[in-house]
């Protein structure tokens, strides 16, 4: 008897997000990007001026899913230019969108519960951008 092919398909698509890749080593991010080891943000905390995107690279061996949230848990935030979780592997750069409400904001990865980055936007008045 065959084996179904979901009995195959699961084991790799799991391998691939929790086995790190093969290969050259990844390339270091430029300065002012925010690096991603695993399970670690190369910074726990950034600050962002009003009006300005945040860029991240990852530059470890493991997939990354990034999004709105704290430890792990991704959660809707209406005032965070990242809309959607984004996949990143070995190298993958992701810039965010222009962050336009001033105050504190997380990112976290879907993956790696403990990667958690607080993103400071800071703004004219504390409430709005300039």
């Amino acid at each position: 008897m065959a084996l179904p092919r979901i009995a195959v398909i699961v084991p790799l698509l799991l391998a691939g997000l929790f086995v790190p890749a093969a290969g050259a080593d990844p390339k270091t991010p430029p300065s002012g990007t925010l690096g991603m080891g695993h399970e670690v943000f190369s910074h726990d905390e950034v600050t962002v001026d009003c009006g300005s995107a945040l860029t991240m690279q990852n530059d470890s061996r493991w997939v990354h899913i990034v999004g709105p949230g704290r430890d792990g848990h991704l959660a809707a935030d209406p005032t965070s230019p990242v809309r959607d979780r984004q996949l990143l592997a070995t190298d993958d750069v992701f810039t965010t969108g222009v962050w336009n409400s001033p105050g504190v904001h997380y990112l976290t990865c879907a993956v790696h519960p403990e990667m958690t980055v607080k993103v400071t936007v800071r703004g004219c008045s504390g409430t709005t951008c300039c």
